[in-house]
């Protein structure tokens, strides 16, 4: 059975643009971009929760916090997980030291869904400042790093 990857927030969803094609075998995608999307009426259905549910269907979160849509979309998911009883595994994206609140709204956010997934992993956008790569390839790497990430999650 695929695994459900629900990518949360504008980078979330260009990683997807990016490294997609290597898991359509395995995963299903749900890529949510804004919040009054139609992605809320329609994949997030009921009928939709409860065959996850049934299916027993694994769930992957990932999620570039730090901006509004990220932030705000994780706060509706895991209430969304946690009544629907829904274990879930979460790769979150945590912004650069130079980005200030956000950071540290992302880290606070890590912190609590530590506490509610069935595991975590998170990379941490600052570890690309000691790289010497140019801007194109760290967005690479980034995306690489966070393949590997989702492979381990595959297992």
């Amino acid at each position: 059975m695929k695994s459900l990857l629900i990518a949360a927030g504008t980078g979330a969803n260009n990683i997807i643009v990016n490294i997609g094609d290597e898991y359509e075998d395995r995963v299903d995608y749900i890529l949510i971009d804004e919040l009054e999307s139609n992605v809320w009426k329609v994949e997030f259905s009921a009928e939709r929760m409860f065959d996850v549910v049934v299916t027993r269907q694994p769930v992957i979160l990932l999620a570039t916090l730090g901006g509004n849509m990220g932030n705000r979309s994780v706060e509706r998911l895991t209430k969304l997980f946690k009544s629907f009883e829904i274990p879930f595994s979460a790769i979150l994206i945590i912004p650069f030291k130079f980005e200030g609140d956000s950071r540290n709204v992302a880290l606070s956010i890590a912190d609590r869904i530590k506490g509610e997934s069935v595991s975590v992993y998170v990379f941490d956008n600052e570890t690309l400042t000691f790289l010497d790569l140019t801007v194109k390839e760290a967005i690479r790497y980034a995306d690489r790093e966070i393949g590997c990430l989702l492979d381990e999650i595959l297992k």
